[in-house]
């Protein structure tokens, strides 16, 4: 067992729990510090999950669904006629228990699987829960979920038990009052009095200000990028992990909405890139009306069969000492390995002090030579990345492949002390580099010192994504599950221009995307960069819409203009709600194609809308009111 491993393994979380006798606990611990691990980062994990238990623990005891019996839980879930739209929101992300139960399920720590705890609630008091053996633990704990569609339907089926209707096909999304989203409060407080504190200060995030409401009259049109990167989601599941509440301006909805698939149907007959778009009522906001675009890409087996050509450009500075930063980093490449074909290569190129190139390209079937140059790699001096950078496309354009993929995967903490460019002639380079078809993949790791506001700019000028690693198990998302997503290029500078019909919608707000918006002028302009999608990758974006005749207090109209006689939209009879215009280019095109759709004005439920509509809403509600979002409260 690697020294890193240990917090994966069961065994760790009986030694923790105390389930282990003391002999066995002394041999294991005995064990861990042979094996590299310190003794403070024993202490501290082992302190982790002990808050984590006592947490769960008071949340259970409080909650009166939970301890009740069959009867009369289902009594109590049972649907009602009444409406409130107070607390909606509520039974998306399931009050206390279920809000901690979305986050912590989709985490990289070991967890009891909720229903399996539910039923030890019901039969036994939750203050003094019964011993697990260590063999019966394995049975009945589970790591991270990495977010397949098989996986996503575990996790609804789940939900569906602590939050009735979040997920469910038919009757109320009403919550009980006794589960009013300020009982998260609680839980909150107790999370960050954690026994490990770690300071964050010097992280770096760019001011993010909500999209406000939008007048249709002011301006029709709402122009964005879309974006498939996931850091924000991971990187949000860190600090709640560590008993902290997020930075504000950590947390990007889109990218917490996109972090998961959805089960889209496409027809790619005419595009590689196919969009449906749909409505509902509003859960937020009675009287309003909900839009999802939902978008997905194509998986050309030319594309996804390609040779791929991938050049590592590995931090190996001393802030990457720290086990989530190098270690783990090393651990994901050996996942990768395993993912790619034997005709593909790999580069490695270091940069710390000083760039240099650890590893010409080498075909994975040299995977010894390439695992043994891996192992050597060590941490230690400032953070040279202009010049690593360089060092990188030199060795992606030694190794390039006609027709194949071609891509930097820059792997760091995103501290840039040392360079030997500004950061705009970084830019520069990767936007040039982006033209010859060699596009960047940006991997952020650990905390302290992580600058995201960096590595997001400069993934989107590489024609890239972006994605923070946490764990093993996000690891394997990235570079195993979601691996073609993340790799191949389907279609680039793509953009969506929503047109609103003055004369059914009054006013409008995109959720989320802010950092990506465009001016209506740049969805026609070929030379603006915008979004790519992978292979297989889905994109949804979500707007919340005042129909006309609705009451709305969102801002001042302009002024009515002196020379013009289209100062004000005209009336019009057509029953469209809106149209969705798109525009991408092939993944080596420098032209781009525009198709569009519309959608019809309807009124329907939101507990008739399809399943992946109302998860994405769940996930959007979760995020906003992270952000302390005005529309959730």
């Amino acid at each position: 067992m690697n020294a890193q491993d240990y917090r994966n393994d069961p065994t760790f979380s009986a030694f923790a729990l105390n389930e282990l006798n003391e002999t066995e606990a002394q041999e294991y611990r005995e064990r861990l510090l042979r094996e590299g691990v310190t003794a403070q980062e024993i202490d501290n994990e082992v302190a982790n999950i002990q808050l984590l238990k006592a947490t769960l623990q008071s949340e259970f005891s409080k909650d009166q669904v939970l301890r009740a019996s069959s009867s009369t839980r289902q009594a109590i879930m049972a649907p009602t006629q009444k409406k409130s739209y107070k607390w909606v929101w509520s039974s998306l992300v399931g009050g206390s228990v279920s809000v901690l139960a979305m986050v912590l399920y989709l985490s990289d720590q070991t967890q009891y699987v909720f229903d399996q705890a539910e039923d030890l609630a019901e039969k036994e008091s939750v203050s003094s829960p019964r011993k697990v053996k260590p063999s019966e633990k394995k049975k009945i704990i589970t790591s991270n979920l990495a977010a397949t569609g098989a996986q996503k339907a575990q996790l609804a089926k789940v939900s569906d038990r602590a939050r009735p209707q979040a997920f469910g096909a038919k009757g109320s999304a009403r919550m009980m009052k006794t589960h009013d989203l300020e009982s998260f409060a609680p839980v909150t407080a107790t999370l960050q009095k954690s026994i490990v504190q770690e300071q964050f200060n010097r992280e770096g995030y760019d001011k993010i200000d909500n999209n406000p409401y939008t007048l249709v009259s002011n301006e029709p049109l709402s122009t964005f990028s879309v974006d498939v990167d996931t850091a924000s989601y991971s990187n949000m599941r860190r600090f709640l992990l560590k008993g902290q509440l997020p930075p504000k301006d950590s947390l990007r909805v889109e990218e917490m909405i996109n972090y998961f698939p959805y089960d889209y149907k496409a027809d790619f007959s005419d595009h590689p890139v196919a969009i449906q778009v749909d409505q509902a009522q509003s859960i937020w906001t009675k009287g309003r009306k909900m839009v999802r675009i939902a978008m997905k890409s194509d998986s050309p087996s030319q594309l996804t069969e390609a040779s791929k050509n991938l050049v590592f450009l590995m931090d190996v500075s001393g802030s990457m000492h720290s086990p989530k930063k190098l270690p783990l980093l090393k651990e994901s490449m050996k996942l990768l390995l395993r993912k790619l074909k034997k005709k593909d290569t790999i580069s490695l190129v270091v940069y710390a002090g000083a760039a240099g190139v650890i590893l010409e390209p080498t075909a994975v079937s040299e995977k010894v030579k390439i695992l043994k140059a891996l192992d050597k790699l060590r941490s230690g001096g400032s953070t040279n990345g202009g010049s690593g950078i360089i060092a990188a496309y030199k060795m992606a354009k030694l190794g390039f492949i006609k027709n194949g993929v071609n891509r930097v995967i820059l792997a760091t903490d995103g501290d840039f002390n040392v360079g030997t460019s500004s950061r705009s002639s970084l830019i520069e380079l990767i936007e040039e580099k982006a033209k010859q078809d060699i596009f960047l993949t940006v991997v952020g790791l650990g905390m302290g010192n992580y600058q995201d506001a960096t590595l997001e700019e400069i993934s989107n000028r590489g024609n890239g994504n972006y994605a923070y690693i946490d764990s093993l198990q996000e690891a394997n998302k990235l570079f195993n599950i979601d691996l073609e997503k993340n790799l191949t290029t389907v279609a680039k500078d793509v953009k969506v221009q929503v047109e609103f019909n003055p004369s059914l919608v009054k006013a409008y707000r995109l959720i989320g995307y802010e950092n990506r918006m465009l001016a209506a002028k740049d969805f026609n302009d070929d030379k603006k960069d915008a979004g790519e999608m992978g292979a297989g990758h889905t994109v949804t974006a979500l707007y919340e819409i005042v129909p006309q005749g609705e009451k709305f207090e969102g801002g001042p109209e302009i002024d009515k203009l002196k020379y013009s006689t289209n100062s004000r939209p005209k009336k019009n009879n057509s029953d469209e709600l809106l149209t969705v215009k798109v525009r991408y280019k092939s993944s080596t095109g420098t032209k781009s194609t525009k198709f569009e759709v519309p959608l019809k004005n309807e009124s329907i439920e939101f507990k008739d809308a399809d399943r992946e509509f109302r998860f994405a809403s769940s996930v959007a509600t979760f995020g906003l009111k992270l952000r302390g979002d005005d529309l959730v409260e």
